[in-house]
C-alpha cells in the first residue's frame, strides 16, 4: 500500500487501489491481524450481513480482529473490485475531525450469500499510509435471487397469446391476499417503503392499515405540520419526487404522496383492517395464527413473518396529573390537535418543549391565541433549520442518485458520527448563537444533549429533546410565546394549571405534547406478555450505536420491527428483506434471536 502525503493533488484512484489491494490481499489469506491493520487504530467497521447474519459496528482493530476471528473464513470474500461508476470513482474528501484530506472509495465483492458492496472513509496515519476511519461492508442481495430492478408483473405483453397483465396482476394480488409470506402491519412511510422492498425482492407481503385511507396517520396530524428534513432526505424508496416539490413536505402533501405511492408501487394493502389480539407463533410450522379484523369482518391468514411498523413511537403518552377532572376546558395530547383558529382568543397552556409543542405553539400564536405558554422540564436541543438542513444538503445532494446517498450516509457507523459530534459540538453552539440568546433571555434552557451529541443523534436515542427552529424563537423573543422553564404540571384547577414550582398557570385549553410510548411497550397488548417477554429493546441505540430490535432479530422467532425515519426504512428495508428471502430459501434457519458468529 503506498506511503502517500495528504495533500490536495495527490492521486485518490492510486491510494484507493493501493488500500483495496491490501484489503484483497488480506481476506484472500484470511489473515485477521492484516485485515486490521487496514483501519486507523480508533476505525470503525459497520458490517451489515457478510460476516454473520446481523447488523454490528466494531470500534477499534482490537475489537475487529475479535470479531473477525471466526467469521472471516466463513464470509469467503472474493473478487474485490473498485466501483468506479459515476458519483462512486474514488474522491477526495476532508475527513472529520480534522479535515485532514482523505479519499472515500467504494466497491463491489463476492461473499459466501451473495454479492457484496462496500465504502470506506481513508485519511493518512502518522505513518503516511491511508488507513480506513470507517468500512461498511454489505451484502447487497443474496446470489440467485437478486433484487429486481422494474415492478413485476408489468412487463410488455402485447402479442404474446393467451398472455394478460392485468389479469395476472390481479391473479397475484389475490394469491397474496389468500397467502401472505409477510403481514406488515401498519400504512405509513415505514411500511410502505419495506412492502415496496419486499416486492422487488419476490416476498409476497401484505399490508394491514388501519385508518381508512393510506397517509390518514399523517392527516390527522396537525395542520401546520411540515417535515422539517429536505426533501430528498425523505424521499420514498424507488420513486423521487416531481422537481418542482416543495423542499419542506407539508402534511396533506405527504398523505396524498403515500397514498398514490402504494398504487404505484403495486403495494397490496387492506385499509380499515388491524390486528386483533395476541397472534399466535407456531414453531414446528414456522407461521402465525393470525386474525385480522377487515372492514368488521374476521379475515384468519398463516403468514411466517409478522413485521411491526406502526410507528417508532407507539401511542399518546400522557403525563398523569392529579385532578385533572376539575379542569373545565379541553385537554389534548398534540396528536388531537387540529389547528389553532378555534383557540383565538384563549389561553393555551403547551406541554412539552420539543418539536411538537414549538409548531403548535406558533401555530397558537399566529392565530390569534390570547396567550401561548410553553412548559419545559428540562433543557432541549434547539437549533435552526436551516443550520441542520445545510448537513442534509450535502448528505442528500439533489444532483446526486439517491442510491448513492443512502449508501455513503449509511456507511458512516452511528457510533463514529456521535464522537465527531460531540468532539464538534462548539462549532454548533457557535453557528446557532444568535437563536440561543433570544431563547436564553427568554427562559429557555438549552444543551446539545446529555453528551452534545445533537439533535440527529437524540433523534435515534430517543426520538425527542430537541426542536429545528423555523421562527418560534422570534415569538418567543416577542413575547408571544412564553416559556415556563424546570418545571411541569403537578395538578389541574377549575381553571388552569398549577406547576411543580407553586405558580399557577390560568387557561383555557392545554395541549400535551409530550410524546409517544415506545413501539414496544405499545404492542404489548396485542402481541401478549408471553411474547414480549422475550422482545429485546426496540429503538434507540445499543452499545455499538445500532438501532436496538429493528431490521434485524428481536428475541422472537416470526417477528420484526421496523423503525426508524425515511432514511432508516429506506436503506435497511434491504437487509431486512435479505434476512427474510434467506429463511424463505432455506439459506438460513430463524429462532428469532441475533446470530452469533458461528451462525454464520
Amino acid at each position: 500500500m503506498p506511503t502517500l502525503r495528504p495533500i490536495m493533488n495527490f492521486d485518490p484512484r492510486l491510494v484507493a487501489v493501493g488500500w483495496l489491494d491490501a484489503l484483497s490481499t488480506a481476506v484472500e489469506a484470511v489473515n485477521c491481524d492484516a485485515f486490521a491493520r487496514l483501519f486507523l487504530p480508533d476505525g470503525w467497521l459497520r458490517d451489515v450481513l457478510v460476516f454473520t447474519w446481523d447488523i454490528r459496528s466494531l470500534e477499534g482493530t482490537e475489537k475487529i480482529t475479535a470479531y473477525l476471528a471466526n467469521t472471516l473464513a466463513l464470509s469467503a470474500i472474493t473478487d474485490v473490485k473498485l466501483d468506479e461508476r459515476p458519483f462512486l470513482a474514488p474522491q477526495p474528501r476532508p475527513m472529520a475531525p480534522d479535515q485532514v484530506m482523505g479519499v472515500e472509495v467504494a466497491f463491489t465483492f463476492e461473499c459466501a450469500n451473495g454479492h457484496g458492496r462496500g465504502h470506506a472513509r481513508l485519511k493518512p496515519a502518522e505513518d503516511g499510509k491511508y488507513k480506513a476511519m470507517a468500512l461498511m461492508t454489505e451484502l447487497s442481495d443474496l446470489r440467485g435471487y437478486e433484487e429486481l430492478g422494474t415492478l413485476p408483473l408489468r412487463d410488455d405483453l402485447t402479442g404474446i397469446p393467451g398472455r394478460d397483465m392485468q389479469r395476472e396482476f390481479n391473479e397475484w394480488v389475490a394469491h397474496v391476499e389468500d397467502n401472505p409470506y409477510v403481514l406488515i402491519v401498519g400504512g405509513g412511510q415505514t411500511a410502505l417503503q419495506v412492502a415496496a422492498r419486499f416486492k422487488q425482492m419476490n416476498i409476497p407481503a401484505l399490508v394491514v392499515e388501519r385508518h381508512a385511507h393510506v397517509g390518514d396517520s399523517w392527516r390527522k396530524r396537525y395542520p401546520s405540520l411540515t417535515l422539517h428534513t429536505v426533501r430528498k432526505h425523505h424521499t420514498l424508496l424507488y420513486q423521487p419526487y416531481p422537481s418542482n416539490w416543495p423542499e419542506f413536505t407539508p402534511r396533506d402533501k405527504m398523505a396524498d404522496w403515500l397514498e398514490q405511492y402504494a398504487t404505484t408501487q403495486d403495494l397490496v394493502v387492506w385499509t380499515n383492517a388491524e390486528l386483533k389480539v395476541k397472534p399466535v407463533y407456531h414453531p414446528e410450522t414456522k407461521d402465525w395464527d393470525v386474525t385480522i379484523l377487515r372492514e368488521g369482518f374476521d379475515v384468519k391468514l398463516r403468514p411466517s413473518h409478522i413485521v411491526l411498523a406502526t410507528g417508532t413511537l407507539g401511542e399518546p403518552h400522557i403525563p398523569v396529573v392529579p385532578e385533572v377532572e376539575r379542569f373545565q376546558g379541553p385537554i389534548m395530547h398534540s396528536l388531537q390537535y387540529g389547528g389553532g383558529i378555534p383557540y383565538a382568543g384563549k389561553r393555551v397552556v403547551v406541554i412539552g418543549a420539543g418539536n411538537s409543542s414549538i409548531d403548535i405553539c406558533q401555530d397558537l400564536a399566529l392565530n390569534g391565541a390570547a396567550s401561548v405558554t410553553m412548559v419545559q422540564r428540562s433543557s432541549t436541543c434547539v437549533l435552526t433549520r436551516e443550520y441542520v438542513c445545510d448537513f442534509l444538503r450535502a448528505a442528500f445532494p439533489e444532483d446526486v442518485p439517491l442510491p448513492v446517498s443512502d449508501l455513503k450516509w449509511g456507511s458512516l457507523p452511528v457510533g463514529l458520527l456521535r464522537k465527531l459530534t460531540i468532539a464538534e459540538q462548539q462549532s454548533a453552539w457557535h453557528a446557532n448563537k444568535e437563536l440561543h440568546e433570544k431563547l436564553k433571555k427568554a427562559g429557555v434552557r438549552l444543551s446539545m444533549g446529555s453528551e452534545g451529541q445533537g439533535i440527529y443523534l437524540l433523534s435515534l436515542e430517543r426520538l425527542g429533546g430537541y426542536w429545528l427552529d423555523k421562527g418560534g424563537a422570534d415569538l418567543i423573543a416577542d413575547g408571544r410565546i412564553k416559556v415556563r422553564s424546570g418545571v411541569y404540571p403537578q395538578k389541574f384547577t377549575d381553571g388552569g394549571v398549577v406547576l411543580s414550582d407553586g405558580s399557577e398557570l390560568p387557561a383555557d385549553a392545554v395541549v400535551f405534547a409530550t410524546g409517544y410510548v415506545r413501539m414496544r411497550e405499545a404492542n404489548a397488548e396485542i402481541l401478549g406478555s408471553d411474547v414480549m417477554e422475550q422482545v429485546d429493546q426496540v429503538y434507540g441505540l445499543d452499545d455499538e450505536g445500532e438501532l436496538n430490535g429493528s431490521y434485524r432479530p428481536c428475541g422472537y422467532p416470526g417477528l420484526w420491527f421496523a423503525t426508524g425515519d425515511f432514511f432508516v426504512s429506506r436503506f435497511m428495508s434491504k437487509p431486512l428483506a435479505i434476512q427474510i428471502k434467506a429463511i424463505q430459501v432455506g439459506l438460513r434457519e430463524h429462532d428469532g434471536r441475533r446470530a452469533r458468529p458461528k451462525d454464520k
